[in-house]
């Protein structure tokens, strides 16, 4: 067997539709290694490896710790299985990290003997830590920033803030980055973390919210180096920005993302790019300056036609900006991808009816092949940390367990109507896989993407 100080396992997830690079394990190994601890990153589905796979791939290493990733609750199952499997097989210390164990430590430490620790929050100045003591048989509690068991008792561990300036994080490490070439065609970036939105669905805000700044950003010029130790290291010049949100408001945010594409056409870079933003962010002049610089999608936060609906998700924005917002990129020739929630607890039939025009309009504004696919059933998932799942908590109307949360709707003809959608919805999309083209997958967010060569790159 092999030593290795930390065994990164990023767990089979049964609903996961694209595999991509796990950005909070390659910036914790990065840290890590700078301190001159060994790390081996196992990425299940890059690997495409179910839970059985993933343990016989394992099993080589003799790791001091194993460190296991749940961003949503969504993945849960599979992570829980997993990690019963690795109690099986290991004797070393197992640690839980991400958004949905940060809010779940109580339940999840109740449950899981498996689980000796919970990060709680970012995890690089963490799992540091954790290391060296879990090496140097040091008490648990000494580390800032976790969840355990204490003489009988789960306890948090002091409070560990925000890590303040992200230029000070060394670049992630790309273990997995050829592999994920082979299947995706992009390498992802992280050029900030957090939102300044007060999304009610979201889980990103109450994460960040609960141990500092809710938005950070690096700086223009450490992203584009980024972006071009990966066109020199790696020879990959399409990029997919994973920031909850990459504009960042308007004032200094703003400001970084001219920063960004002033950057990217100074030092003569040649790529794609692709963001997400919330619909207030769309600026004309800047968006032409990114399309410039490389940009070709952008994932928009719309989430409703309905401006009561829009007021429940606590969106901070009209119906009218948002057309306004889409309007601007249909005008640029962007491919936008409209993130939309149809359905929530509060629905009725004039929030489904102003949804179905709202759509509707989009699909005649925008040509075919500049516009992803909207999925007309989405319902909005009490997500753990999102003020949306505490408000159902205290209203008694949360239904499940913290694996699988869920709810009634309200109007019962909405959740007739719901069910009916779902269920035609399932039988069509099993239609639709079995004959997807090429030119389909070209049509999805994370498709299409520029095929580079020497001579397009050296234009």
């Amino acid at each position: 067997m092999k030593s290795v100080d930390v065994l990164f396992i990023n767990p089979y997830w049964s609903k996961l539709g694209e595999s991509i690079e796990h950005m909070g394990f390659a910036y914790m190994a990065a840290t890590l290694r700078k301190s001159g601890f060994s790390v081996v990153i196992a990425d299940a589905p890059i690997n495409s490896w179910n839970n059985e796979q993933t343990i016989e791939n394992v099993k080589k290493y003799s790791p001091s710790i194993i460190g296991v990733s749940i961003p949503f609750q969504d993945g849960a199952e599979d992570a829980f299985e997993l990690i019963k499997m690795l109690g099986k097989n290991f004797t070393c210390h197992i640690s839980l990290g991400g958004i949905y164990p940060t809010f779940e430590y109580e339940s999840i430490l109740r449950d899981y003997p498996e689980i000796d620790s919970i990060v709680l929050g970012e995890g690089e100045e963490t799992i540091l830590d954790l290391t060296d003591t879990v090496k140097n048989n040091l008490p648990l509690s000494s580390v800032s920033g976790l969840a355990i068991r204490q003489n009988g008792k789960i306890i948090k561990t002091k409070m560990r803030p925000l890590v303040e300036d992200l230029d000070s994080l060394p670049f992630p490490e790309r273990d997995t980055l050829p592999a994920v070439i082979k299947k995706v065609n992009f390498a992802s970036i992280v050029s900030g973390r957090g939102c300044y939105g007060r999304c009610s669905f979201c889980s990103v805000d109450g994460f960040y919210s609960a141990f500092g700044p809710k938005l950070r950003l690096r700086s223009a010029k450490n992203v584009v180096d980024e972006m071009e130790m990966l066109t020199g290291g790696y020879n990959v010049h399409n990029f997919m920005f994973n920031d909850a949100n990459f504009i960042g408001g308007i004032g200094r945010g703003k400001e970084r993302a001219f920063e960004i594409a002033d950057e990217i056409l100074t030092r003569k870079i040649k790529c794609e790019f692709r963001i997400q933003c919330r619909a207030n962010d769309v600026d004309e002049d800047l968006f032409k300056k990114l399309k410039e610089a490389g940009l070709s999608r952008v994932y928009i936060g719309i989430e409703s036609g309905s401006q009561p609906q829009l007021d429940r998700y606590r969106k901070d924005i009209t119906v009218r900006e948002n057309m306004k917002a889409l309007l601007i990129l249909r005008n640029l020739g962007l491919f936008a991808k409209l993130g939309f929630i149809m359905f929530d607890r509060e629905s009725n039939l004039d929030d489904l009816f102003n949804n179905i025009n709202f759509i509707k309009t989009v699909k005649k504004m925008f040509d075919k092949d500049k516009l992803g696919y909207i999925y007309p059933i989405s319902k909005l998932m009490p997500l753990s940390g999102s003020a949306a799942k505490d408000k159902l908590f205290n209203d008694g109307l949360l239904k499940g367990n913290y694996k699988n949360f869920s709810y009634d709707f309200k109007d019962k003809k909405i959740e007739t109507i719901y069910n009916m959608m779902k269920k035609s919805s399932s039988f069509i999309w099993g239609i639709k896989s079995k004959i997807k083209s090429s030119k389909d997958t070209d049509s999805d967010w994370t498709g299409g993407w520029t095929k580079w060569d020497e001579k397009k790159v050296s234009e």
